[in-house]
């Protein structure tokens, strides 16, 4: 039994425990983030955690780094050429529903670390000017686009987070995507008088 235990600890590389730990991180916060917990996860010896990271610091901030590149690497994409498709890209990109845990155990991780904070808050900064510009190319005056950005943003956090609080809510409501699109509709009919 020692034996498959080893030579699974050697087959496994960095990217496992990430994947391990950012689906625990998902699913119960940062605190269940663990090299105990993963270790059972993965079905090794915590020792081999140590062959990839020198302890539990190093792997949440290369969680975070993770979640940057990825995010950074759909806010800055330049694939989605009409503001159709870069405003649909945007709503599937923030209301997947796999994200919604992610995103809410992000933030409250956010709450309690002052880095991750400042990490998340470039994040969004970039999300609301990537809305904004959206904005922009339909014909919002500057001011109204950005902020109408401020309001999509807020109605995504508020969703995730009501979503996560209360479980009947995501099963009655229509969904983050119909939400934005709602706020979308309501920018377009008057939205050039939010911040004439």
């Amino acid at each position: 039994m020692a034996s498959s235990a080893s030579s699974r600890s050697a087959s496994l590389h960095p990217s496992d425990w990430l994947t391990a730990a950012y689906r625990r991180f998902s699913n119960q916060g940062v605190e269940s983030v663990r090299v105990e917990a993963l270790a059972r996860d993965l079905r090794v010896s915590k020792g081999s955690f140590y062959w990839h990271f020198h302890g539990r610091g190093e792997l949440l901030d290369r969680m975070l780094s993770r979640w940057e590149s990825d995010e950074l690497a759909w806010i800055e994409a330049e694939d989605a050429a009409t503001p159709a498709a870069r405003w649909a890209q945007i709503v599937a990109k923030t209301a997947g529903p796999r994200r919604i845990r992610s995103e809410v155990a992000l933030r409250g991780w956010a709450r309690r670390d002052p880095r991750v904070a400042l990490r998340v808050a470039v994040i969004e900064r970039k999300k609301a000017a990537l809305i904004a510009s959206v904005l922009r190319e339909v014909g919002f005056a500057p001011a109204a686009a950005e902020g109408w950005a401020e309001i999509v943003l807020m109605v995504c956090l508020g969703w995730l987070d009501r979503a996560t609080r209360d479980r009947g809510f995501e099963a009655a409501s229509r969904g983050l995507g119909e939400f934005l699109s709602d706020v979308l509709l309501a920018a377009s009919s008057g939205g050039s008088a939010l911040h004439s």
